[in-house]
């Protein structure tokens, strides 16, 4: 009985010492949960600080930056230094045209192409009485107007030269060198593709009677497509026929390669531009119509304007208008490749030259000038102490090529 009585205690003791030791792993567990809940309560409060610190840090780099680029944006100039000077070699006659980051000088006896510190890269004699050049990114064409030779080029220089038949009344040329020719034949004009070693791509002929006397041609970027506004004139009215032809696989089984047209009753259009390889316009009797199209364009906008078109320039990304003001004498507007105004300022200096030169608009006669950015805030407007023949863009701020009579500078706004 004793000994029964003494098995019994100890199967008693094992079972409370079992049942502590449940108890006291399972206070230990409950503990150890409390524990890592506050570890992980710890850990995310630290990363949500370092968070807010980081996210903090560089919401102020980015106020920063937008506040210099504000600032930048909103800077105005009335002076400027002389950084370095050039005396002129060419004659009075010699103009001048943009051509990437160069400047090319073209005269009745060649073209050249210079750099910003008046370095030739190349030369190009000719005789033409009456040059003409059109440039498209990275080429660059002049031809004599009337005669019969054209030329094309690239930053490389010389690529080739065209001989035709007629007489040349106007060129157009694509990115990569393919030259389009507008020439005269009697009664009929005819429109010539070359390549830029003077191959001939494209033969087209135009009956005066059937379709009208073309005023301006546009050859795209991509040298596919060829714009053409046609003037008309039917038992005393006038119209106007916006044609476009397409030289890619898209338009051979079209008669003449045409793929669109669009009949505009009595007004003149005497402006058709392509600004890229997609995107075109069409300006003329208070009326604004752009296209848009890879292969066959299509007309996205047509607008009329309610003032008369003073002057007309353009880039590859904006149109620019000067129309007559209410305050001021001149009204200039610009408009993006959908027709959307950007902003547009009213001005009343005299100018002769307006353009787009870098991201700027310049515009200046001969002995003033007004500067815009590409939100049309007016930041230099000054006067130059000898007059100007040729103003445009360096890359760099502030810095400008300012072209006199005897001599070309380099400027800094300050």
């Amino acid at each position: 009985m004793i000994e029964g009585a003494i098995l019994q205690k100890i199967k008693c003791f094992r079972k409370w010492i079992k049942t502590m030791s449940t108890i006291e792993i399972y206070k230990k567990t409950e503990d150890t949960d409390k524990d890592m809940k506050e570890y992980k309560k710890s850990l995310f409060r630290h990363r949500l600080k370092n968070g807010c610190i980081a996210a903090g840090i560089a919401g102020v780099a980015v106020l920063c930056v937008i506040f210099l680029w504000l600032g930048i944006q909103n800077r105005s100039f009335d002076m400027y230094e002389v950084l370095k000077s050039f005396d002129r070699t060419d004659t009075m006659t010699t103009q001048y045209a943009e051509f990437k980051e160069y400047v090319l000088k073209y005269s009745r006896d060649g073209i050249s192409c210079v750099d910003s510190n008046n370095r030739s890269l190349w030369s190009q004699t000719y005789n033409m009485q009456n040059p003409i050049i059109q440039v498209c990114r990275n080429s660059a064409a002049v031809a004599e107007e009337n005669g019969t030779e054209a030329m094309v080029f690239n930053e490389a220089g010389i690529q080739g030269t065209i001989q035709t038949r007629l007489p040349i009344r106007q060129i157009s040329v694509s990115s990569q060198g393919v030259l389009a020719v507008l020439m005269e034949d009697g009664d009929a004009m005819r429109v010539n593709l070359y390549s830029r070693t003077g191959e001939e791509l494209v033969e087209s002929k135009f009956e005066l009677q059937d379709v009208g006397y073309p005023l301006r041609i546009s050859l795209s970027a991509d040298a596919t497509k060829l714009a053409v506004s046609f003037l008309q004139v039917q038992n005393g009215s006038i119209n106007s026929c916006i044609a476009f032809y397409n030289f890619s696989s898209v338009g051979e089984n079209q008669e003449d390669h045409l793929v669109a047209s669009k009949i505009i009753n009595g007004l003149v259009m005497p402006e058709v531009v392509y600004m890229d390889s997609t995107h075109c316009f069409v300006l003329g009797g208070g009326q604004l119509l752009l296209y848009e199209g890879s292969q066959i364009p299509e007309l996205t906008l047509e607008k009329t304007l309610e003032k008369e078109v003073l002057s007309v320039f353009h880039s590859e990304e904006y149109i620019g208008l000067v129309l007559e003001g209410e305050e001021e004498e001149y009204l200039l507007q610009v408009y993006d490749l959908q027709g959307h105004l950007q902003f547009e300022t009213e001005f009343g200096m005299e100018y002769q030259t307006l353009k787009f030169s870098g991201k700027n608009i310049l515009i200046y006669n001969d002995t003033e000038c007004m500067m815009l950015n590409g939100s049309g805030k007016i930041f230099y407007s000054g006067s130059f102490k000898e007059p100007v023949v040729n103003l445009y863009t360096m890359s760099g701020s502030r810095r400008y090529i300012v072209m006199h009579a005897s001599r070309t500078d380099q400027i800094r706004l300050k």
